[in-house]
């Protein structure tokens, strides 16, 4: 059997760092965007709703991410 098969899972998603890097760049500066937008967006209004899930979403995807790429370094 090859190299390929002797690895874990998590040893794959490592092969792909850069991907993942890019995934948690972009997540976190949109993060920052919708949190400025958050803000300036009134409270009531369906913006904020919209806004809000999307803080939430980028949230998760941020942590899994940079999660992820903590985990590569070790």
């Amino acid at each position: 059997m090859g190299s390929k098969y002797n690895k874990t899972y998590l040893d794959h998603l490592c092969d792909y760092e850069s991907a993942w890097r890019m995934l948690f760049t972009f997540s976190v500066g949109l993060l920052g965007l919708m949190i400025i937008w958050l803000v300036a967006a009134d409270s009531g209004s369906e913006t904020f709703v919209v806004a809000l899930m999307n803080v939430a979403g980028l949230s998760v995807l941020a942590a899994l991410s940079g999660g992820l790429l903590w985990r590569c370094r070790w």
